[in-house]
């Protein structure tokens, strides 16, 4: 089965992308205190960095090249957000990230003519992204709880912010979910 330029780069986009997302992760961790949350973030950071080899393994298995991608989806947080500042920050725009990739993941695992190497992969990273939405979900219910927070309106703006990145990812890359997709239940 053929893969199309289009689709080598948008998993291209994806590896990048998890590879920015482990690297935030793993400095996220230089500075834990607690040893609970050092543990889930060294873990997570590891897993997304492996998820990043996975694309590039698959890229290569379906006859294309791994390739350079400077705009990443974070990169293009940033350049809206600008610098975030605390870990609950972070932690609150990885959950709704998490949560737009594990349906975009869904989404083209299900799409027709996904290549079936391409869904392999897909479906490995649905199984683990799940881990990655509870412990979040989970740590952040707990620290809004803590502070006199609601959740859903601390992730309000972020779920705002994703769905301006997605949108103008879908026309760059032809390819989306529409809107609401990064929703948290």
């Amino acid at each position: 089965m053929q893969i199309t330029e289009q689709e080598l780069a948008l998993l291209n986009f994806y590896r990048a992308s998890e590879l920015h997302g482990g690297l935030v992760l793993g400095h996220l961790a230089q500075w834990a205190r607690d040893p609970y949350l050092l543990e889930r973030l060294t873990r997570h950071s590891a897993e997304e960095v492996m998820h990043a080899q996975l694309w590039t393994d698959t890229i290569v298995a379906v006859g294309g090249r791994p390739r350079p991608v400077r705009r990443t989806y974070q990169t293009r947080y940033a350049r809206e957000l600008g610098a975030v500042g605390s870990v609950f920050q972070v932690l609150a725009l990885t959950q709704v990230f998490e949560r737009r990739v594990y349906r975009h993941f869904l989404e083209h695992e299900r799409r027709p003519g996904t290549h079936p190497l391409v869904r392999a992969t897909l479906r490995r990273m649905v199984d683990e992204e799940k881990d990655h939405l509870n412990w979040v979900k989970d740590w952040l219910h707990d620290h809004a709880l803590r502070r006199g927070l609601e959740l859903r309106a601390v992730l309000a703006p972020y779920i705002a912010l994703d769905e301006r990145v997605y949108r103008a990812l879908t026309v760059e890359y032809g390819y989306g979910l529409g809107p609401g997709a990064g929703r948290v239940a």
